[in-house]
């Protein structure tokens, strides 16, 4: 097994080299290596995202957009979604109500079509005909919202391992040999 050890001074003369670097080159660099974390913490979350509703990645990956601010070196990963309809899961009727793909089975449910075109998972809320209402799987927005601290570890641990030495890459890309 190596040892990795880093000496202070070594730091500190790499801190002043890239400080004496010019602004066009370090703003150059923060930028590519900005919009590379931008990229690679849309992806982390998208896939913890979900691993924790059980859901297949390619359908959060359409409800998560990420930006990277240059004026202010900051990005932003956005997660919208409202509760998204069984039927969009991959539902399909049984003969005791519908089943689900990777969420199980609803007795009593069945999928309609409205007027409008609309297709769902509906279910009675009464002995009656009417009414009706529409069944829903999960909402990877709430579990952002509900468990924030996983989201933030895995972006904690995306800046730990990866800005310093990308920031590094960029420079080394953008200077002369």
């Amino acid at each position: 097994m190596s040892d990795v050890v880093f000496d202070a001074s070594e730091i500190e003369q790499l801190g002043r080299a890239i400080a004496n670097l010019p602004g066009e080159i370090k703003g150059k660099a923060m930028a590519r290596a900005m919009s590379r974390m931008r990229d690679m913490a849309r992806t982390r979350i998208v896939r913890r995202s979900a691993e924790r509703v059980d859901m297949p990645v390619g359908k959060i990956r359409q409800l998560t957009t990420a930006y990277f601010n240059a004026g202010s070196s900051t990005i932003e990963v956005i997660e919208k979604s409202g509760w998204i309809p069984l039927y969009q899961l991959g539902a399909r009727q049984t003969r005791s109500g519908v089943s689900v793909r990777l969420r199980g089975s609803y007795r009593s449910a069945f999928i309609a079509e409205m007027k409008s075109g609309h297709r769902g998972v509906m279910k009675r809320q009464g002995k009656g005909r009417l009414p009706i209402r529409e069944l829903f799987g999960p909402n990877p927005a709430h579990d952002v919202t509900n468990n924030p601290e996983v989201f933030l570890k895995v972006l904690a641990e995306l800046i730990e391992d990866h800005l310093a030495p990308r920031i590094l890459h960029e420079l080394d890309r953008l200077l002369p040999r």
